[in-house]
């Protein structure tokens, strides 16, 4: 597995097939220890930025995956740079590295909504336990009741959870003390991209859970409330410009990758 920086953070070079191959191996190891594991698009690089705390909590991921093709398109990018490179040379170098973009040349990501259905369906066979954290309301009850319907022989528990960091808040304690009762082999936290990449960084050494992972938004996804992007905008790496259509009110997210994300990356080359 190959390690590289994006925008001085930590990002680990995997493909689907490898990603699901080392979280296969944390879950059947004896003994084993919390293991997390952050899905990170390019918003993450723009935030661990100016957030010291998030950027902490990201580099004390077990694996750090790219989840959407702008990290990877960052790292093709800057590894096709020379130190003599002017400004208009840059300029031409990224142009070429739209090019690769479009003709899926840049890499595999691994998007979290694929990567929770796979760990579900691996569940279901090999008898992992699972629990969802989080969501608004009872969304992670209603994927639980969903996932039940689709895999009868699950052992599955849902809880909305506190979404706070405070680890001496009354409610959290319940949270953890629910979760390490139940014992899962995976924990998915939706909390929402940053807080749950904190909350699982804070509360790592006092969770009984094998492979722990922030999903987002995945849980409104899984539930039909977001739809998903098709293949023909996904595959060339445009699924930002499907989030604008279906979700306009996401533009402020959006900006950071589309348009800030990569000045940042040009910039700092």
């Amino acid at each position: 597995m190959q390690v590289k920086k994006v925008l001085g953070t930590r990002l680990d070079l995997v493909g689907r097939e490898e990603a699901l191959d080392l979280i296969g191996k944390w879950l059947t190891a004896k003994a084993p220890r919390l293991k997390m594991v952050a899905t990170a698009y390019s918003e993450f690089f723009v935030k661990a930025i100016g957030d010291v705390d998030f950027r902490m909590a990201l580099e004390s991921s077990d694996l750090i995956i790219p989840d959407g093709i702008g990290p990877l398109t960052a790292i093709n990018f800057t590894e096709s740079l020379s130190p003599s490179d002017n400004v208009f040379q840059k300029v031409i170098k990224g142009m070429k590295t739209g090019g690769a973009v479009l003709a899926g040349k840049v890499g595999q990501p691994v998007a979290g909504y694929w990567l929770f259905k796979e760990l579900v369906r691996g569940a279901a066979e090999n008898g992992w336990r699972i629990f969802l954290l989080g969501g608004f309301g009872d969304t992670a009850e209603q994927v639980k009741l969903k996932l039940e319907k689709l895999y009868g022989r699950l052992e599955i528990e849902a809880d909305p959870g506190s979404q706070r960091l405070d680890r001496a808040d009354d409610e959290n304690e319940r949270v953890i003390e629910k979760i390490n009762k139940f014992k899962p082999d995976l924990l998915f936290v939706a909390y929402g991209p940053v807080k749950q990449e904190k909350w699982l960084a804070a509360n790592k050494g006092r969770l009984a859970a094998k492979v722990a992972l922030g999903v987002g938004g995945t849980f409104d996804e899984f539930l039909g409330k977001v739809r998903e992007a098709p293949e023909i905008f996904s595959r060339p790496g445009l699924k930002w410009l499907w989030r604008l259509v279906v979700q306009p009110k996401r533009i402020g997210r959006i900006w950071q990758a589309v348009v800030v994300f990569p000045w940042l990356v040009f910039r700092k080359s």
